[in-house]
């Protein structure tokens, strides 16, 4: 089991939001002492006051004495917190600290204009979508060019991490399978979830402040992890973006005792080459999907050979199928044979489209595609090429 343990000290200084990171990591820790207020109490008022600018009717607790916090989970359908103006904003204010995107809650732009996405913002709304946030009602005390700027960024945010096509389905009836086992709802039916991560006043209550959100699909044989966003300030001590990874893979050693096809965690794609991806690597063991032969393969084996082919080649094979002399010779006529049926386009301009065969070129014609054409199969596999129709420039 993965054990996680949060040690939430004296030390950790709660701060104002800002955009910059360079303040959240310039930043000195504080000491506790008896005539300073508890620095997480800090952090809780000043979301308490946050939320009082955007939203007039919540209550600021303005109690500074020091009371125990809880790192409490729950996994809500996407299209109910997709209508709680929260999590929107904690979206707003990791992409502009993490991302440099810009915070319609810390700013305004006047230069830019945001009419043609305002005029996306009541199409999607006039489609009456599930959990589509009515920013005029949630914001109705700011004014109109606010409100415009966060209807920009909602419907990015809604796009991006709220529309899903997975189907909400039932899952299967289990009497054995706990349904909140130690703050773990393995018994959740399939579909798209934004689990909340609070800060609670008891181990049982869901009360306090939003500090992160991880966003997965529960899907019949693995939970996939789509992204995870979360209080930058909060975070540069505790890494919730780790922590909600091992609470994702401890969800699932969990599940897989009562929903046995459930059994894996999937981080999405990997390019090796990428920085920002390199933390999947992190969390062993792991596996790759080939993309010539659709193997699963041993992540350090796939490592090697990335970092001995990648550089030179657009996609290679991560998995070597071993091949006698008879199969390979078959192979190669096979593959000479889909070569001979592929679909070249070689209309002279990008309007005009004016598709043929490989075998219906002449020998001068062929000289110059074969080479090309039978790389490209070599490199991208039978299976994903006869969907192509190759055009040559």
């Amino acid at each position: 089991h993965v054990h996680i343990i949060l040690d939430v000290s004296g030390d950790i200084l709660a701060t104002a939001h800002t955009d910059t990171a360079k303040n959240i990591s310039t930043q000195q820790p504080q000491k506790a002492s008896d005539d300073k207020p508890d620095p997480i109490q800090e952090m809780i008022s000043s979301y308490g006051k946050l939320d009082q600018q955007y939203n007039p009717d919540a209550k600021v607790s303005l109690n500074d004495k020091c009371v125990q916090r809880f790192l409490t989970v729950r996994s809500t359908p996407v299209y109910e917190s997709s209508l709680q103006p929260e999590v929107h904003r904690l979206f707003c204010l990791y992409q502009s600290t993490t991302h440099g995107d810009f915070n319609p809650f810390a700013g305004l732009d006047e230069s830019s204009n945001s009419r043609d996405e305002v005029h996306e913002y009541n199409y999607y709304k006039q489609k009456n979508l599930p959990g589509f946030l009515d920013i005029d009602v949630a914001y109705r005390h700011l004014d109109e060019n606010r409100r415009n700027r966060i209807k920009t960024s909602y419907v990015i945010f809604y796009k991006f991490l709220c529309e899903t096509p997975v189907p909400t389905a039932a899952a299967e009836p289990n009497p054995f399978c706990p349904s909140h086992e130690d703050g773990y709802d393995i018994g959740i039916p399939f579909g798209t979830y934004h689990q909340l991560y609070r800060l609670s006043t008891s181990k049982d209550g869901f009360d306090g402040p939003l500090v992160a959100v991880g966003v997965l699909d529960v899907l019949p044989h693995c939970i996939s992890s789509v992204y995870a966003f979360y209080d930058p300030v909060f975070s540069a001590r505790l890494e919730l973006g780790k922590y909600t990874a091992l609470r994702e893979i401890e969800w699932v050693r969990r599940a897989s005792k009562y929903r046995t096809e459930l059994k894996y965690y999937y981080l999405g794609y990997y390019i090796h080459s990428c920085r920002k991806m390199n933390y999947k690597a992190e969390y062993k063991p792991s596996e790759l999907l080939c993309p010539v032969t659709s193997k699963w393969v041993d992540f350090e084996t796939a490592r090697k050979v990335l970092e001995e082919r990648s550089p030179d080649r657009h996609c290679c094979a991560l998995f070597d199928v071993p091949h006698s002399a008879e199969d390979e010779t078959s192979d190669a006529a096979n593959k000479q044979s889909f070569v001979d049926k592929m679909a070249l386009d070689i209309g002279t301009t990008a309007e005009e489209s004016q598709v043929v065969r490989v075998d219906m070129l002449n020998g001068q014609g062929r000289e110059l595609v074969d080479p090309v054409v039978t790389e490209f199969v070599n490199e991208v596999g039978v299976d994903i090429c006869s969907r192509f129709v190759l055009k040559l420039s």
